[in-house]
């Protein structure tokens, strides 16, 4: 699987996990303008590695996990009262610290023995002087950067209460040249692109199965678009339709069945195959264009786009099908809906004014709130497998491409590094 291949840790060592972990730093709910200032300094080089750039690149990704993250303001180098190399809570300075009134304090070390380096790293908190959360890991150095964002996300499990999402991966549409649109995996801040799809041709929506094993997505390698999946393990890809029709928007109910868009003469609807085989089933009959599968984490709840009301609007129902029930009754277009994890929210991109953009609303369709506006097209939101996040593709001036926000619209950064389309956000990584 390619989560393991990306991430080789030979060991994880649990060091110490104070009782502060019950205390809760960063309430999720916080408004966005109070960030909570955490310190993170440079790795001690042990060993022979004193002066090594690696002492500065795993500080510098939990830095940027941080401050993407939305809840954190880093405090900048410059403003450090203390450059001891001190690691421990009886001898290092908490004083100096809790001067600069930062609620966090990362440090660490850093040693290699062959081609491995074993990292240190500690959380403390400075006011109580109590460690929060320490570990040790074995990598090789390819793989440190993993090994900085699963400690980004054990900071965010000791001050929210809530795991971290930054040992994620990201499947998205890339932007290659003319008739070349490949997918490609990332991580959640725009680094370690894996390519997917080898051909030149266009692969659209890819779609993580809930082991994160696998990908679905629609190709027109065949010439009319054939819905394919893929194990990221071995590469190894087949193809699940062969109809001729217009086969669209695949999304994986469990890791066998996959759900997409067929057209059929002059509607499109919603069928389900195995991709072990076996005939495919029709979920709808509804007429017009019915699209956009997507699931609740218990799998009970399907929802997806349907233009029975004559324009593409929100129905919820079962993965049994059948008629659905309506959930929006404003906007021209809306599209892409997804629910949140915990199943009580949904997400959509909708078109009122030209462009389209994020909204998210309850799941009976009720409280409907605007999280993108003046900003470009926004469209394809999928939520973080811990509900905090959404996900998006946009055309904004900043740049067109990948980003994220949090699930009340604040800190929207793009993820990215160049232009991408149509993301979907893996599951957690085992």
């Amino acid at each position: 699987m390619i989560m393991k291949k990306t991430l080789l840790l030979a060991s994880c060592l649990l060091l110490l996990a104070s009782s502060a972990w019950a205390r809760i730093y960063i309430p999720v709910d916080q408004p966005s303008d109070k960030l909570f200032p955490i310190a993170v300094t440079e790795l001690v080089g042990l060993d022979g590695m004193r002066g090594s750039k690696l002492t500065e690149k795993v500080p510098d990704i939990i830095k940027n996990d941080l401050t993407i993250s939305g809840y954190f303001q880093v405090i900048p180098d410059s403003a450090f009262l203390d450059a001891s190399e001190a690691l421990t809570s009886d001898t290092i300075n908490f004083a100096k610290w809790t001067a600069l009134e930062a609620g966090g304090l990362v440090k660490g070390s850093i040693k290699r023995k062959g081609g491995e380096y074993t990292v240190q790293l500690k959380l403390f908190d400075p006011y109580s002087a109590q460690l929060l959360v320490g570990k040790q890991y074995t990598s090789n150095e390819k793989n440190l950067r993993s090994v900085a964002h699963r400690f980004s996300d054990d900071i965010m499990e000791a001050l929210t209460g809530k795991r971290g999402i930054f040992n994620t991966k990201i499947a998205y549409t890339a932007m290659s040249g003319r008739g070349n649109k490949p997918i490609y995996v990332m991580d959640v801040d725009g680094e370690n692109n894996f390519r997917v799809t080898p051909d030149s041709s266009i692969n659209l929506g890819p779609s993580w199965s809930p082991d994160g094993s696998m990908l679905t997505f629609a190709s027109y390698k065949k010439g009319n678009p054939e819905i394919f999946f893929v194990n990221l393990g071995n590469g190894n890809m087949r193809q699940l339709t062969n109809n001729k029709n217009t086969n669209i928007t695949p999304a994986f109910l469990t890791n066998n069945l996959i759900y997409y868009a067929s057209s059929l003469g002059y509607s499109t609807e919603l069928f389900t195959k195995s991709i072990r085989g076996g005939k495919e089933r029709q979920l709808t009959s509804n007429s017009g264009i019915n699209l956009a599968p997507r699931f609740s984490k218990d799998g009970g709840t399907m929802v997806y786009s349907s233009t029975l009301p004559g324009r593409l609007h929100v129905f919820r129902t079962t993965p049994e099908g059948g008629l659905g029930t309506r959930l929006t009754f404003v906007g021209v277009h809306n599209d892409s809906p997804d629910i949140s994890p915990d199943g009580t929210k949904i997400t959509f991109c909708g078109q009122d004014s030209g462009t389209f953009d994020i909204f998210v609303m309850n799941s009976d369709g009720s409280n409907i709130q605007r999280l993108t506006i003046d900003s470009g097209s926004n469209e394809h939101p999928r939520w973080s497998p811990d509900g905090r996040y959404i996900v998006f593709s946009s055309t904004r001036k900043e740049g067109a491409g990948i980003y994220m926000m949090r699930a009340d619209g604040a800190n929207q950064v793009k993820m990215s590094k160049g232009g991408g389309q149509l993301p979907d956000w893996g599951p957690w990584l085992k």
